[in-house]
Protein backbone atom coordinates (compact mmCIF):
# COMPACT_ATOMS: atom_id res chain seq x y z
CA UNK A 1 0.00 0.00 0.00
CA UNK A 2 1.61 3.28 -1.06
CA UNK A 3 0.98 6.55 0.74
CA UNK A 4 -0.83 7.78 -2.35
CA UNK A 5 -3.45 5.02 -2.15
CA UNK A 6 -3.64 4.72 1.62
CA UNK A 7 -7.03 5.52 3.13
CA UNK A 8 -6.44 4.60 6.76
CA UNK A 9 -3.49 6.48 8.17
CA UNK A 10 -1.91 6.94 11.54
CA UNK A 11 -2.29 10.45 12.88
CA UNK A 12 -1.39 12.26 16.06
CA UNK A 13 -4.99 11.88 17.15
CA UNK A 14 -5.28 8.21 16.19
CA UNK A 15 -6.41 6.66 12.90
CA UNK A 16 -8.46 8.85 10.60
CA UNK A 17 -9.59 8.89 6.97
CA UNK A 18 -7.36 11.28 5.07
CA UNK A 19 -7.33 9.74 1.63
CA UNK A 20 -7.98 13.18 0.20
CA UNK A 21 -4.74 14.47 1.69
CA UNK A 22 -2.74 12.71 -0.98
CA UNK A 23 -3.91 11.74 -4.41
CA UNK A 24 -2.83 10.99 -7.96
CA UNK A 25 -0.25 13.38 -9.28
CA UNK A 26 -1.65 16.12 -11.50
CA UNK A 27 0.03 16.92 -14.84
CA UNK A 28 1.22 20.22 -13.40
CA UNK A 29 3.19 18.37 -10.74
CA UNK A 30 5.44 16.57 -13.19
CA UNK A 31 9.04 17.57 -12.68
CA UNK A 32 10.95 19.44 -15.35
CA UNK A 33 13.55 17.35 -17.18
CA UNK A 34 16.44 16.64 -14.82
CA UNK A 35 14.47 17.70 -11.73
CA UNK A 36 12.73 15.67 -9.05
CA UNK A 37 9.09 16.33 -8.16
CA UNK A 38 8.11 16.71 -4.52
CA UNK A 39 5.28 14.21 -5.03
CA UNK A 40 7.78 11.61 -6.22
CA UNK A 41 9.93 12.02 -3.13
CA UNK A 42 7.05 12.14 -0.66
CA UNK A 43 4.36 9.84 -2.04
CA UNK A 44 5.56 7.66 -4.90
CA UNK A 45 8.65 6.00 -3.47
CA UNK A 46 8.84 2.83 -1.38
CA UNK A 47 10.25 4.50 1.71
CA UNK A 48 10.29 1.33 3.79
CA UNK A 49 12.20 -0.81 1.30
CA UNK A 50 15.45 -0.24 3.22
CA UNK A 51 13.97 -1.27 6.60
CA UNK A 52 13.94 -4.97 7.55
CA UNK A 53 11.51 -6.86 9.77
CA UNK A 54 12.27 -6.36 13.44
CA UNK A 55 13.64 -2.86 12.94
CA UNK A 56 12.32 0.26 14.66
CA UNK A 57 12.27 3.77 13.25
CA UNK A 58 12.54 6.18 16.18
CA UNK A 59 11.56 9.83 15.76
CA UNK A 60 11.82 12.71 18.20
CA UNK A 61 9.04 15.29 18.19
CA UNK A 62 9.69 18.82 19.50
CA UNK A 63 7.02 21.50 19.98
CA UNK A 64 8.26 25.03 20.70
CA UNK A 65 5.94 27.95 21.49
CA UNK A 66 6.52 31.65 22.13
CA UNK A 67 3.43 32.20 24.28
CA UNK A 68 2.56 29.12 26.40
CA UNK A 69 -0.38 30.94 27.93
CA UNK A 70 -2.03 30.90 24.49
CA UNK A 71 -0.67 27.73 22.88
CA UNK A 72 0.02 25.46 25.82
CA UNK A 73 3.33 24.29 27.18
CA UNK A 74 6.17 23.21 24.86
CA UNK A 75 7.10 19.54 24.96
CA UNK A 76 9.18 16.79 23.43
CA UNK A 77 8.05 13.20 22.88
CA UNK A 78 8.72 10.12 20.77
CA UNK A 79 7.09 8.49 17.76
CA UNK A 80 7.96 4.88 16.87
CA UNK A 81 7.35 2.97 13.64
CA UNK A 82 7.95 -0.73 14.27
CA UNK A 83 8.37 -3.08 11.31
CA UNK A 84 6.75 -6.36 12.26
CA UNK A 85 6.88 -8.17 8.91
CA UNK A 86 8.60 -7.62 5.56
CA UNK A 87 7.00 -8.94 2.39
CA UNK A 88 8.88 -10.05 -0.69
CA UNK A 89 6.97 -7.46 -2.71
CA UNK A 90 8.42 -4.61 -0.67
CA UNK A 91 5.45 -4.21 1.65
CA UNK A 92 5.78 -3.93 5.41
CA UNK A 93 3.41 -4.64 8.31
CA UNK A 94 3.80 -1.94 10.93
CA UNK A 95 2.84 -0.82 14.38
CA UNK A 96 2.90 2.95 14.89
CA UNK A 97 3.11 4.43 18.38
CA UNK A 98 2.59 8.18 18.71
CA UNK A 99 3.77 9.83 21.94
CA UNK A 100 3.95 8.47 25.47
CA UNK A 101 2.40 8.88 28.91
CA UNK A 102 -0.70 11.07 29.03
CA UNK A 103 -0.19 12.09 25.40
CA UNK A 104 0.06 8.51 24.12
CA UNK A 105 -2.31 7.44 21.36
CA UNK A 106 -3.54 3.91 20.88
CA UNK A 107 -0.88 1.94 18.92
CA UNK A 108 -2.04 1.36 15.35
CA UNK A 109 -1.27 -1.71 13.25
CA UNK A 110 -1.11 -1.19 9.49
CA UNK A 111 -0.52 -4.00 6.99
CA UNK A 112 0.94 -3.90 3.49
CA UNK A 113 2.57 -0.46 3.61
CA UNK A 114 5.39 0.66 1.32
CA UNK A 115 5.28 4.37 2.23
CA UNK A 116 6.43 5.60 5.63
CA UNK A 117 3.41 6.65 7.75
CA UNK A 118 5.52 9.19 9.65
CA UNK A 119 4.83 11.56 6.76
CA UNK A 120 1.09 11.33 7.25
CA UNK A 121 1.47 11.79 11.00
CA UNK A 122 3.30 15.02 10.18
CA UNK A 123 0.83 16.22 7.55
CA UNK A 124 -2.21 15.51 9.68
CA UNK A 125 -0.73 17.24 12.72
CA UNK A 126 0.33 20.19 10.56
CA UNK A 127 -3.27 20.77 9.51
CA UNK A 128 -4.55 20.40 13.09
CA UNK A 129 -1.92 22.80 14.42
CA UNK A 130 -2.63 25.32 11.67
CA UNK A 131 -6.32 25.29 12.56
CA UNK A 132 -5.50 25.76 16.24
CA UNK A 133 -3.44 28.88 15.59
CA UNK A 134 -4.92 30.36 12.40
CA UNK A 135 -8.43 28.94 12.22
CA UNK A 136 -9.99 27.57 9.06
CA UNK A 137 -11.85 24.61 7.65
CA UNK A 138 -10.07 21.24 7.76
CA UNK A 139 -11.22 20.02 4.33
CA UNK A 140 -10.31 23.33 2.69
CA UNK A 141 -6.86 23.46 4.27
CA UNK A 142 -6.08 19.82 3.39
CA UNK A 143 -7.07 20.38 -0.23
CA UNK A 144 -4.87 23.46 -0.58
CA UNK A 145 -1.95 21.79 1.18
CA UNK A 146 -2.23 18.83 -1.20
CA UNK A 147 -2.38 21.09 -4.24
CA UNK A 148 0.61 23.11 -3.03
CA UNK A 149 2.72 19.97 -2.58
CA UNK A 150 1.91 19.01 -6.15
CA UNK A 151 2.29 22.38 -7.82
CA UNK A 152 4.18 24.88 -5.63
CA UNK A 153 6.75 22.99 -3.56
CA UNK A 154 10.44 23.57 -4.13
CA UNK A 155 13.03 20.78 -3.99
CA UNK A 156 16.70 21.40 -3.23
CA UNK A 157 19.61 19.03 -2.63
CA UNK A 158 20.98 18.91 0.92
CA UNK A 159 23.51 16.95 2.93
CA UNK A 160 22.48 14.74 5.82
CA UNK A 161 24.49 13.28 8.68
CA UNK A 162 23.52 9.69 9.49
CA UNK A 163 25.54 8.83 12.55
CA UNK A 164 29.08 9.75 11.48
CA UNK A 165 28.38 9.31 7.77
CA UNK A 166 27.42 12.08 5.36
CA UNK A 167 24.81 11.21 2.73
CA UNK A 168 22.84 13.05 0.06
CA UNK A 169 19.23 14.09 0.45
CA UNK A 170 16.53 16.48 -0.72
CA UNK A 171 14.57 19.16 1.12
CA UNK A 172 10.99 19.87 0.08
CA UNK A 173 9.68 23.29 1.15
CA UNK A 174 6.17 24.66 0.71
CA UNK A 175 4.08 27.63 1.89
CA UNK A 176 0.65 26.21 0.98
CA UNK A 177 -1.48 29.21 1.96
CA UNK A 178 0.64 32.09 0.68
CA UNK A 179 -1.47 34.10 -1.75
CA UNK A 180 -4.61 32.15 -0.87
CA UNK A 181 -7.89 33.92 -1.60
CA UNK A 182 -8.86 33.39 2.03
CA UNK A 183 -5.55 34.61 3.47
CA UNK A 184 -7.21 37.64 5.14
CA UNK A 185 -9.08 35.18 7.38
CA UNK A 186 -5.88 33.37 8.47
CA UNK A 187 -4.80 35.83 11.19
CA UNK A 188 -1.55 36.62 9.40
CA UNK A 189 -0.36 33.00 9.36
CA UNK A 190 -0.76 32.44 5.61
CA UNK A 191 3.03 32.42 5.10
CA UNK A 192 3.55 29.51 7.49
CA UNK A 193 6.25 27.24 6.08
CA UNK A 194 6.59 23.47 6.00
CA UNK A 195 9.78 21.59 5.13
CA UNK A 196 10.45 17.87 4.72
CA UNK A 197 13.91 16.38 4.22
CA UNK A 198 14.32 12.92 2.72
CA UNK A 199 17.21 10.65 1.76
CA UNK A 200 17.08 7.17 0.27
CA UNK A 201 20.27 6.46 2.26
CA UNK A 202 18.41 6.84 5.55
CA UNK A 203 16.22 4.08 7.04
CA UNK A 204 12.61 4.91 6.21
CA UNK A 205 13.92 7.81 4.06
CA UNK A 206 12.43 10.64 6.15
CA UNK A 207 15.08 12.63 8.01
CA UNK A 208 13.30 15.71 9.33
CA UNK A 209 9.90 17.39 9.08
CA UNK A 210 9.42 20.95 10.23
CA UNK A 211 6.41 23.25 10.49
CA UNK A 212 6.86 26.94 11.34
CA UNK A 213 3.74 28.97 12.11
CA UNK A 214 4.57 32.68 12.24
CA UNK A 215 2.19 35.60 11.75
CA UNK A 216 2.72 38.96 10.14
CA UNK A 217 1.14 40.27 13.34
CA UNK A 218 4.20 40.57 15.57
CA UNK A 219 2.04 40.30 18.70
CA UNK A 220 0.73 36.88 17.63
CA UNK A 221 2.28 33.69 19.04
CA UNK A 222 4.88 31.70 17.13
CA UNK A 223 4.71 27.91 16.96
CA UNK A 224 7.33 25.49 15.66
CA UNK A 225 6.98 21.72 15.43
CA UNK A 226 9.79 19.43 14.33
CA UNK A 227 9.96 15.66 13.90
CA UNK A 228 13.44 14.19 13.41
CA UNK A 229 14.77 10.68 12.90
CA UNK A 230 16.96 9.81 15.88
CA UNK A 231 20.58 9.57 14.74
CA UNK A 232 20.14 11.71 11.62
CA UNK A 233 20.20 15.44 10.99
CA UNK A 234 20.29 17.93 8.13
CA UNK A 235 23.60 19.73 7.70
CA UNK A 236 22.93 23.52 7.76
Amino acid sequence: MSLTRSILIVAASGVCALGAMVGPRSPAAAAEPGKIAATDLLFDRKHLSNVDAGADLDYRFQRTVSQPELLGQPFSDDIHVQVKKAGGDGTRDLVVKVFSGDRAREPQAIEGMTGNPILIVFLDRSIASYISIAGGNSAYLKDHFRTALRDKATVEPVKVMLGEKQVAGYKVTVTPYAGDINAPKMRGFENSKFAITVSDNVPGQFVEMEAIYESTDKTAPRLEERTQLVGAQVIP
